[in-house]
């Protein structure tokens, strides 16, 4: 055999060692379906680079996931009590607000916070993994998540769908690109130009939300003092659960990622009572999810009544409510994707969570949207304006509307074209959301994430807005103009003088 093709060989094993040695990748999320599902998908999409993920959940959703063991881990921690009284308040603030405020909600939110923050023995079990990067969940409620990764002095990407424009800093129409708080997917007057730039103003000026209720140093005391946002901006890659086909065109920075429906995959076969029932439904199925946090149980009896009125079949989730109507099966779990995927769906009644949005999407199944707390106000309102489906108001709404506008999704052909052709583009590209963003986190594992950051995430941000810039500017225009008016003071006092002058 050859020299050269003895070096070929060695220098071809060397490459090939390289690619099988896993960094580990510590995922830190909500202890909810909709938030731990786009990060397992992720995961599974990291096994061909190598690499090897330990994804913290919740002990209830342990078996929902059936990830390949030893490459993808689910680590199971506590499901502390404050994570209920949480869920709570928020039911409690929607049903009674009067009685109910939202500091109570952030109270528990901060106890919530002490209980990780402050948890030794789970610090300690997160250090075993021994992880070269973390991967957390960038939600208002789990934004803190980023303090654990400062104490393991190991670099983090945000994956979530809120695009926290005043953390990442990209530069931003702040009057035309809509914040979600204002329920508009498109900001058509001059008002709503105002409020919108007041919102996106106020995220700026006030700290970062999910802020725990200490400074950093006091839950991470080895560690230099750093402010929260400070920390927030020294992720090395956001990937944001959002792109145009449900919202707007966004601009962005180089590490800054629109991958939209992390979550989404191809159907797989349903089985048992679930598959029987779908497949003897002659007019075609309905699905039905309330989500996690809120179950709609202010209007279960009346959709009850609504479903019971339509010639299709109903699969609705739900933990603890039962009807006798034939055309209706109840159970607690769902395989929610796996339906949507099945030929003969014909609507998807959702809470508009953002995964569930984007299994919509991806399977071609119109909505009809309940939407309750959060983001799923301005989701709902999407949905509506692109025309995919129909967004009602649970507490306020009759039997008779919920049944016509069923059938108003269902029937009209308009829903239906509208995001088949969108999902249409969606699943045209060559690869799934999830496969995209490991690309991107095996890119940020491989060569950090220096070549991909703006010198506009380091500035202050007077610098940031050019208030130091603008403050020249204005300065010197009225200088210039104080001068000038001066100038011509003085000019037409002199001509004034000299006419004086010759009159006399």
């Amino acid at each position: 055999m050859k020299l050269e093709h003895v070096l070929h060989i060695i220098i071809g094993s060397i490459l090939s060692f390289r690619l099988v040695i896993a960094d580990n990748v510590l995922f830190l999320t909500l202890p909810y379906y909709g938030h731990i599902n786009p990060m397992v998908r992720i995961a599974e999409q990291l096994i061909p680079y190598g690499h090897t993920s330990f994804i913290t959940i919740s002990e209830k959703y342990s078996g929902k996931f059936v990830p390949p063991k030893k490459v993808i881990n689910l680590v199971t921690i506590n499901d502390y009590p404050e994570f209920t009284i949480f869920n709570d308040n928020i039911v409690q603030l929607l049903e009674e607000p009067e009685k109910h405020s939202i500091k109570e909600s952030f109270k528990t939110l901060h106890a919530l916070h002490e209980r990780y923050l402050l948890n030794e023995n789970l610090f300690l079990k997160l250090k075993a993994f021994n992880a070269s990067l973390a991967i957390i969940d960038a939600n208002f409620v789990s934004n803190f998540f980023v303090i654990f990764a400062y104490r393991l002095k190991i670099p983090f990407i945000l994956v979530g769908l809120h695009n926290q424009i005043n953390i990442h800093r990209t530069p931003w129409a702040m009057s035309i690109l809509p914040h979600f708080s204002i329920i508009r997917a498109k900001v058509t007057t001059f008002s709503m130009k105002l409020r919108n730039t007041w919102a996106h103003l106020q995220e700026y000026i006030n700290p970062a939300v999910g802020s725990p209720g200490r400074k950093v140093k006091d839950y991470a005391p080895e560690r230099p003092d750093i402010s929260f946002d400070d920390l927030m901006r020294q992720a090395e890659m956001y990937i944001v659960d959002s792109d145009h086909f449900l919202h707007v065109p966004l601009p962005a920075l180089p590490n800054v990622k629109y991958i939209g429906g992390l979550a989404v995959r191809p159907a797989e076969p349903l089985h048992g009572e679930i598959k029987d029932f779908v497949k003897a439904s002659k007019n075609g199925i309905i699905v039905v999810s309330p989500g996690t946090v809120v179950n709609w149980d202010m209007s279960l009896n009346k959709m009850a009544d609504a479903f019971s009125k339509i010639k299709y079949d109903v699969v609705w989730k739900h933990s603890n409510f039962s009807t006798s109507h034939q055309n209706i099966l109840i159970r607690k779990w769902l395989p929610q994707n796996d339906l949507l995927g099945q030929p003969n769906t014909k609507l998807f009644i959702s809470h508009c969570g953002n995964s569930g949005q984007y299994e919509s999407l991806y399977n071609a199944i119109p909505l009809i949207c309940f939407p309750i707390i959060a983001d799923q106000l301005f989701n709902g309102r999407r949905i509506r304006e692109k025309r995919y489906g129909i967004s009602m108001d649970i507490k306020n709404f009759t039997v008779n509307d919920f049944v016509k506008n069923i059938k108003e999704v269902i029937e009209n052909p308009v829903y239906k074209a509208n995001i088949a052709r969108a999902s249409e583009i969606f699943r045209s590209r060559d690869e799934l959301p999830s496969q995209r963003a490991a690309s991107a986190v095996n890119e940020i594992i491989k060569y950090g994430g220096d070549h991909l950051r703006s010198e506009l995430q380091d500035v202050p941000l007077y610098e940031f807005f050019m208030l130091d810039v603008w403050a020249f500017v204005v300065t010197v225009c009225i200088l210039s103009l104080s001068l000038a008016y001066f100038i011509l003071q003085k000019c037409f006092s002199i001509v004034c003088c000299v006419k004086k002058m010759k009159t006399e």
